[in-house]
């Protein structure tokens, strides 16, 4: 079973109905946050738990993308994948992101299997995703081109981006 959508929240400054005086709150961010929220039987003063991440830049999305479709048309590896494939092969392959899980198997030594974590908006925060960014940066350059700097890349990947989003 798959988890349902992020709600979007705003922290405003409200009046507290208990208190009469002004106080941080979250709020749904638009007509169709307050309908999941109705949808999902959030009513008044029901009390949740929350894990709070802020979203990402949009930027940073369309940057990975980019990345994806420079290595599939520059390197052997990645030719004729889909951007998204090239990226889950290049955290693969780095590490960069990945759930690591070692299994020891006897007469035969230790099994070591590797998981890319999603890079979606709710699942990876803004810190995470320069962590990984820079990561995989990092692996392109040593592995790939080494006489281009972050910098240079994140250029690159920027404008295969936005190659034919006019």
């Amino acid at each position: 079973m798959s988890k349902p959508p992020p709600i979007e929240l705003i922290l405003r400054v409200m009046t507290d109905p208990a208190t009469g005086k002004p106080t941080a709150a979250f709020v749904a961010a638009t007509e169709a946050d307050r309908s999941m929220l109705r949808e999902r039987g959030f009513r008044l003063n029901t009390r949740v738990f929350a894990y709070l991440t802020r979203p990402r830049n949009p930027r940073f999305n369309r940057l990975v993308h980019g990345l994806g479709k420079l290595l599939g048309e520059h390197l052997d590896r990645f030719t004729g994948q889909q951007s998204h494939a090239v990226v889950k092969a290049l955290q693969f392959e780095s590490g960069v992101c990945c759930d690591k899980t070692e299994t020891e198997i006897p007469g035969v030594g230790v099994l070591i299997s590797k998981r890319p974590q999603s890079l979606s908006f709710p699942n990876m925060g803004e810190d995470e995703f320069q962590a990984f960014w820079s990561g995989v940066c990092a692996y392109v350059i040593a592995h790939d081109w080494p006489n281009l700097t972050p910098e240079q890349l994140t250029e690159m990947a920027e404008v295969d981006a936005f190659k034919g989003a006019a």
